[in-house]
Parts: C-alpha cells; structure tokens; sequence
C-alpha cells in the first residue's frame, strides 16, 4: 500500500503535541483511523494512490487538527501526571521502608525480651527436654518443642523465686494475617502425674509472620513428676500436648 502522502498528513497534525506519551498516542490513534479509511475507499474502487489522497483530504487540513489536538493534550498536564505517578511510588516505596524498619525495630526488642527470659530459664535448670507432641486447633497447629523444670533463686530480672515448669510451643498457621495466637491464661492449665494442677501463663511470645514461638510456664511446680499434660479449653478452641519428664529434674 502506498502512504507517502497519508505519512507527511501524520507527521504534520502530530506536530504540534509536545508532551511525548501524548504525541504516540495520539498518532496511532490516528493512524489506526487513517488505515480504516484508506481500506473504506480501496474497497470501493480507488487505486493506492488515490485512497491515499482521499484519506488525507477526509482528515482534513493537518494544521488545523494538531493545533485543535495540542488544545486538549496539553504539555503541562501531560508532565504534572507524570510527576505526579514519580512523587506516588517514591511516597510508596518510603512508607514500605518505614513500615520494615518500625516492624523490624518492633520484632527486635521482642526478640530481645524472650531472649532474655528463656535465658533467664536456661540459667536454672539442668537442660532442655526436646518435645514432639502435636495438636491442631482452630486455625493454628500447636507444637511442644522443648519442656524442661527450672528452679529459680532470689534476685533474677524476670524469674522470681521458685519452682518452674518451662514450656517452649511453636505455633503455625498458613495465613500470615493472624499473627500469633491469643492463648488466654484462665484457660491454660498444666496437670501433672502426681496428680497436681498448675496456674499456666503465657510468659512472651514471638512472631514470625506464618509462625510464633510462645514461652509458657506453670509456676510452683513439683519436679518429683514424671510427666504432665498442658491444656487449653476455650469453650470453641481445645488442645492437649503431653510433655515428657525426667524424675527429680
């Protein structure tokens, strides 16, 4: 197909346009609309040459259209929006940094406190029995990691005097939009072999987006037992984890 003439028309109304996303736009829109013509004429008998020509004196004059273009695009428009999409993702991109290092700094200093009190624990007792019980319940999976029994002295920053039933749980879900589980303490109990049922409290937690690790201690607890069973009863929401014991630790 011939389209010398309908490529000077293209180039002369497109002209006047000076922002350039506008100036692209604009052309193949023209452009589109000057191919559909040109194949409206050829249909009906023009050769090239003269769909060409027809096409270009059914635009119109091109001064006249760019000139009427540049009106509606104009160039401080076209740069304001483009500015204004730069300032948009640099606003972005600064409010993702602050909320990163807020939830860094944030998840820093609770690491640094359950740090702190698992140490504190770790000072007092003989070692850490490794878990393996399991239990599903609602929307988390409760796992006993570690249990072990310390027993504690005057003066400690986080423990205070007294016997102590360490339990380290992890829970895990799949939707990191929960975060780490609310366990209420009226709820939490510890029964051990002897017989014995213990206040439970949930010392700290840490969370790690799609799972927490929680500390939990039951207090004034008799370390001649063999084993013991926390438990967890809301009424909708229930688990039972054994934990294993060494007698007299």
């Amino acid at each position: 197909m011939r389209w010398k003439e309908g490529e000077y028309w293209l180039r002369d109304a497109v002209k006047y346009i000076k922002f350039p996303p506008d100036r692209r736009k604009v052309q193949q829109e023209l452009y589109e609309h000057m191919i559909s013509r040109n194949l409206d004429f050829l249909a009906k008998g023009a050769t090239e040459e003269e769909a060409d020509k027809l096409v270009c004196r059914a635009m119109g004059d091109p001064e006249e259209v760019g000139k009427a273009l540049a009106e509606v695009h104009k160039p401080f428009w076209g740069y304001f929006l483009r500015a204004l999409r730069i300032v948009t993702v640099i606003v972005l991109l600064l409010l993702a940094v602050h909320v990163l290092r807020t939830r860094d700094s944030y998840t820093g200093s609770i690491y640094s406190r359950y740090t702190a009190v698992r140490s504190g624990f770790e000072a007092h007792m003989d070692r850490w029995i490794g878990q393996s019980s399991a239990e599903k319940c609602g929307d988390y999976r409760f796992r006993l990691r570690r249990a072990g029994v310390a027993s504690s002295g005057e003066g400690d920053r986080y423990i205070p005097e007294g016997e102590y039933l360490v339990l380290e749980l992890r829970a895990s879900t799949r939707d990191p939009g929960l975060g780490t589980p609310r366990l209420e303490h009226r709820k939490l109990a510890v029964e051990d072999s002897l017989g014995n049922r213990y206040e439970t409290f949930v010392l700290v937690t840490m969370d790690w987006i799609l799972f927490s690790d929680i500390l939990i201690e039951a207090r004034d607890f008799d370390p001649a037992a063999e084993w013991a069973v926390l438990s967890y009863d809301s009424g909708e929401q229930s688990f039972r984890l054994p934990v294993k014991l060494e007698v007299g630790k």
